[in-house]
C-alpha cells in the first residue's frame, strides 16, 4: 500500500492536554469576544442617554472582556509553541488508498468516507469518524508529503470516496492486534 502522506503525533496525556487547552481556549475566548461588543455597544447607547458613570462602567468592563479574548489566544499559541511533550508513546497516521493508523501494537484502519467532520487547531488536528472514534493529525508531525499539500489531499479523496459507494465495503473500519 502507497501513502502518500505519513504524519505522527504524540499520544497519551500530552495529547489530551493540548486539545483541552486548544478547545477552552478557543471557546472562552469567543464568549469574550461576543461580551465584549455587546459591552461596547451598550456603553455607547448608555453615554448617549447621558447616563456617563453607567456608560464608562461599560466600556471598561467591554474592554476587560476584549482583553481577555486577546489573551486566551495568545497564551494559546504561547504554550502551544513551548510545550515539550515526555517520552510518550507515538502514534502513525499513513494516508494512502486508506488510512492506517498505528499507536503501540494497536492498528486501527479507516475509510475517507467514515470522515464526518475535520477540527482543526492550532498544534493538531481531529478527523472525527462515524463510528464515535477519532484521528489525530499533528500539523508540524509530516515525516512524508508536504504539510500544505495534506488538506487538499484529504478534501479530495473524501469527496472520491462518498462519491463512489462501491468503495465502502461492510468491513471498512476496525481494529486488529499485531
Amino acid at each position: 500500500m502507497s501513502c502518500s502522506f505519513i504524519n505522527q503525533y504524540p499520544a497519551g496525556e500530552g495529547l489530551l492536554q493540548a486539545y483541552l487547552r486548544e478547545s477552552v481556549a478557543r471557546d472562552l475566548s469567543w464568549a469574550c469576544l461576543i461580551l465584549g461588543a455587546l459591552g461596547g455597544i451598550l456603553s455607547v447607547l448608555l453615554t448617549g442617554g447621558g447616563l456617563w458613570v453607567e456608560g464608562g462602567l461599560c466600556l471598561g468592563l467591554s474592554l476587560l472582556a476584549l482583553a481577555a479574548a486577546v489573551g486566551a489566544r495568545v497564551l494559546t499559541h504561547w504554550k502551544g509553541r513551548r510545550t515539550r511533550i515526555g517520552p510518550e508513546r507515538v502514534g502513525v497516521v499513513e494516508f494512502g488508498p486508506r488510512i492506517r493508523v498505528t499507536e503501540g501494537a494497536e492498528v486501527f484502519w479507516a475509510d475517507y468516507a467514515q470522515i464526518v467532520r475535520v477540527r482543526r487547531l492550532t498544534t493538531f488536528s481531529v478527523l472525527l469518524l462515524d463510528n464515535a472514534e477519532a484521528i489525530v493529525v499533528a500539523n508540524n508531525g509530516f515525516t512524508r508529503g508536504e504539510p500544505e499539500r495534506f488538506w487538499p489531499f484529504l478534501e479530495e479523496m473524501m469527496a472520491r470516496r462518498r462519491a463512489d459507494p462501491e468503495q465502502n465495503t461492510p468491513e471498512r473500519g476496525g481494529r486488529e492486534q499485531i
